[in-house]
């Protein structure tokens, strides 16, 4: 009997616990899960807007600036082609040089003269001027309308760059302002451009661009979190930048960053088919130096098939869900403690209800083995007291005996 309740308290004890665990831990994973890959979809979804919404933006802006009095003046057209050639072919050298191309000797810096020099100062004050007043964006620049960047804000890195095969570049010299993936010199930015005209006639484009890199990224994930599921714990979800051959910015941890770029370069087909869906979403599981991650890309719409831009959206299964873990381990041990008491309470139950039925067994033992004069105690109390004096009763009556009054049992209690 013992056995058979310690085994029914166990099975019990572990239906309890399975019951527990399937319910909250495994249904509450299913949730999150579920929960947790429509969020990553949805996120690629929003930034598509807010990049859409965006883009409006900084073209009525490049709008706006393009017609500022003193840009276009500083734009002088009959000026520039008098020292366009000049300060082109002085533009090519410092490229050059910088690029760290040039062999020692062989390019010599080219000193401007007196015209093409106030001409180059005036306009890159103007865009200095601009750019701490008008326009924010992390580089803003100048062509002309053979796509020649002719002024650049701060620094000349762009200089000796030509813009003519541009898919932004022809679009805008048709008349009209818009925004675009481009690469300049080995970096990727967005960009936006609007006319340069004077009564009537284009005489240069005016671009804004923002680089894209982990900056962009971070800010990316400002601008989402709050439509995320996450709560406090936006260490879990991420959001990145690629394009067909590398990783752009991102804000992953530096190794899982390393470990994307692998993905890119083992996944060309994948790139491949999602580049030519153009926008369309894809949801996949992906597996970053050994984590799980629910992932959604897009790519962002472009003009050129070779401008390619990837949105990247990541938020780690496997820390979503090492909270629920840690709880199933605290289940089993709870289950364990509880098993653990449940047996020495049954045990402590067992003994305080059965050592008066043990006791009893005893006594009527001596009577079996031949000693008719054994009488069980009528002065115990509880369930002792009553089989005892039933069986004095039963004993009395076999041996004929007269049992005083007092010991007579009014009934027999059952």
């Amino acid at each position: 009997m013992k056995i058979k309740l310690f085994l029914t308290t166990i099975i019990l004890t572990v239906l309890l616990y399975i019951a527990t665990s399937y319910f909250f831990v495994n249904y509450t994973s299913s949730n999150l899960v579920e929960s947790a890959k429509n969020a990553v979809s949805q996120s690629v979804s929003i930034y598509s807007r807010i990049s859409e919404a965006d883009k409006f933006d900084k073209i009525h802006k490049v709008e706006s600036i393009a017609k500022n009095a003193k840009l276009i003046e500083a734009l002088d057209p009959a000026k520039w082609e008098e020292v366009s050639e000049e300060v082109l072919s002085a533009f090519a050298n410092e490229a050059i040089e910088n690029d760290g191309k040039a062999k020692e000797g062989e390019v010599k810096r080219t000193e401007l003269s007196p015209n093409a020099k106030a001409f180059v100062d005036k306009i890159e004050t103007e865009m200095n001027v601009i750019n701490q007043i008008y326009d924010y964006s992390d580089t803003i620049f100048v062509a002309d309308t053979k796509g020649n960047i002719i002024a650049k804000n701060l620094d000349g890195i762009f200089k000796g760059v030509n813009l003519s095969n541009e898919k932004l570049f022809q679009a805008v010299m048709r008349g009209t302002a818009n925004r675009d993936v481009m690469k300049i010199k080995g970096k990727t930015y967005l960009v936006s451009a609007a006319p340069i005209a004077d009564k009537g006639n284009i005489i240069g484009i005016y671009f804004s661009a923002d680089n894209v890199d982990s900056e962009a990224a971070k800010h990316a994930v400002a601008s989402l979190y709050d439509e995320s599921i996450f709560g406090n714990q936006q260490s879990k979800f991420y959001f990145g930048f690629f394009d067909k051959t590398s990783l752009l910015g991102s804000t992953l941890p530096t190794q899982l960053h390393e470990s994307f770029k692998k993905f890119i370069k083992g996944n060309q087909d994948l790139i491949a088919k999602i580049d030519e869906e153009n926008t369309k979403r894809h949801d996949m599981e992906i597996v970053l130096n050994g984590e799980t991650f629910f992932a959604s890309v897009s790519r962002h719409p472009s003009m050129s098939d070779n401008e390619d831009l990837f949105y990247l959206s990541l938020v780690s299964r496997d820390k979503l869900l090492e909270p629920l873990t840690a709880k199933r381990g605290t289940f089993t041990i709870v289950a364990v403690f509880l098993l653990i008491i449940s047996l020495v309470l049954l045990y402590i139950f067992d003994e305080q209800n059965g050592r008066p039925v043990n006791k009893f067994m005893e006594g009527m033992l001596e009577i079996i083995n031949g000693n008719i004069k054994f009488r069980f105690n009528n002065d115990a109390k509880g369930v002792e007291g009553n089989l005892n004096q039933n069986a004095n009763m039963m004993i009395a009556t076999i041996l004929g005996e007269r049992m005083p009054d007092k010991d007579k049992p009014t009934s027999i209690k059952k």
